[in-house]
């Protein structure tokens, strides 16, 4: 069957056509074309049509609602949240430590605020960390059915619990504690200003009297290195120029135990040499020394036994107690002779012979009783 067809590339445009009746008469025929027609691929599948919907969905019950949330929390659930410290126990004994426990119970009410959303659970809280002293003066209260003021009151409690515990004038002893702050030489900067930020807040001291009590307050050191720099209006910019001194003070110390370290290390390895050859002369010496006192001693040995084989025979002029005779000191003292070794030209007390302290002691008093007794046959005569 003869057809003429043609098709327009852009939309809009009339397509042509011929059309054949029973009888084989044709009759031309037009058709306007709104999109140009799509070639169909054989190996293109047909897609399937999406139907949407736009009924509205029933509500859920109440289980249904209770379960999404819960598979909520489960879907969404990432790492939990890091548990803060809990608080020490106070008790009572030590007023400074009251002001640490108050700091550290806040930081808990900032950190859970779902668990602490109204006065009264944080003075329970608190209540909970007592103990000794500071929990029996609550405990009257805790006990009697008609709560007092403070039971649902955070402020108020506090202010009970530093009128018992607390310092009697915390405002004057936190001014002496200022002024008495000084920062030593070993001491650091960031350690110094973390006390006067802590003291200050409790002064009622304006800016330029924390200023000036800061700078007085520094270690020598930094206050000399200050007149290199500008000196600040500021307690903020008195404490950055403080901190970059001390921080520079530091380095410059390690450098030089560094240096010291290295430089000890270097002479050390130089000296090992001379060292050994000292070691060395001094072994020498000591062995030389060593062969002089063997022959020494061998000698001592030798001149110790000669005089033993040339001493006299002294028993007959040594009595049992091991001194002289009477008749042998008598001879002695007639003939001017030595007590002690028995040759003439000196006396017992310079014998070259008698070496011992005692021996010439006893020397001496012998002669003194020489002299007593030949004073004595003097009178007589």
């Amino acid at each position: 069957m003869p057809r003429n067809t043609r098709n327009s590339q852009q939309a809009g445009l009339e397509e042509t056509f011929t059309l054949l009746d029973p009888s084989g008469n044709s009759t031309p025929a037009t058709r306007s074309a709104t999109h140009p027609p799509t070639p169909v691929l054989m190996s293109t599948p047909q897609q399937t049509p999406v139907h949407i919907s736009l009924e509205t969905p029933e509500p859920l019950s109440e289980v249904q609602k209770f379960a999404k949330a819960i598979g909520d929390i489960v879907k969404t659930g990432g790492p939990s949240k890091p548990k803060l410290r809990e608080p020490d126990t106070f008790d009572g004994s030590d007023s400074r430590k009251l002001r640490t426990f108050i700091l550290q119970c806040k930081l808990n009410f900032r950190d859970r605020p779902d668990l602490f959303q109204d006065d009264k659970s944080k003075v329970n809280y608190v209540l909970s960390y007592l103990k000794g002293t500071a929990l029996d003066c609550f405990e009257s209260v805790i006990l009697d059915p008609n709560e007092p003021d403070w039971a649902d009151n955070f402020s108020l409690f506090t202010d009970e619990l530093a009128s018992n515990f607390g310092t009697y004038d915390p405002v004057g002893e936190a001014e002496a504690e200022l002024e008495g702050l000084r920062m030593h030489d070993s001491h650091q900067a960031t350690k110094y200003f973390i006390k006067f930020q802590q003291l200050a807040s409790r002064v009622e001291w304006g800016e330029a009297a924390l200023r000036r009590q800061a700078y007085n307050g520094l270690a020598k050191r930094i206050k000399d290195d200050m007149v290199h720099h500008n000196k600040p209006n500021t307690l903020a910019g008195l404490r950055r120029l403080v901190q970059a001194i001390d921080a520079r003070y530091w380095e410059r110390k390690g450098e030089l135990s560094r240096e010291t370290r290295a430089s000890g290390s270097s002479g050390n390895k130089s000296d090992n040499k001379p060292d050994s050859a000292k070691s060395d002369n001094k072994s020498g010496k000591s062995k030389s020394k060593q062969k002089d006192n063997n022959s020494g001693s061998t000698q001592g040995k030798g001149s110790s036994s000669d005089p033993k084989k040339s001493t006299p025979d002294l028993s007959s002029k040594l009595g049992k107690d091991g001194k002289l005779t009477p008749q042998e000191r008598q001879r002695r003292l007639d003939n001017k002779l030595c007590l002690f070794c028995g040759t003439s030209g000196h006396v017992a007390k310079d014998c070259p012979k008698s070496t011992s302290a005692s021996s010439k002691a006893r020397a001496s008093s012998t002669e003194q009783d020489k002299s007593a007794s030949s004073g004595t046959d003097a009178k007589k005569d």
